[in-house]
């Protein structure tokens, strides 16, 4: 899976827990290693989510804008 995201008017209803949970199953049962999520700065309420679930900071993207 590349990308979810729950809809503004269902959440906090408890839809990103069970989708990041069935994400973490599917996960371990190909052998993975790591979920690695990136979520823009300005996205307060979304890190608050991944770090409920346990996520920890790691290294910062660097990406350029092409014109």
């Amino acid at each position: 899976m590349s990308y979810f995201c729950v809809d503004k008017n269902h959440r906090s209803s408890g839809v990103g827990k069970l989708l990041e949970e069935y994400c973490e199953k599917a996960s371990i049962t190909r052998n993975c290693d790591r979920i690695e999520v990136h979520c823009h700065s300005r996205r307060e309420k979304a890190h608050a989510f991944y770090y409920r679930q346990e996520y920890v900071e790691s290294a910062k993207y660097l990406i350029k804008l092409l014109k």
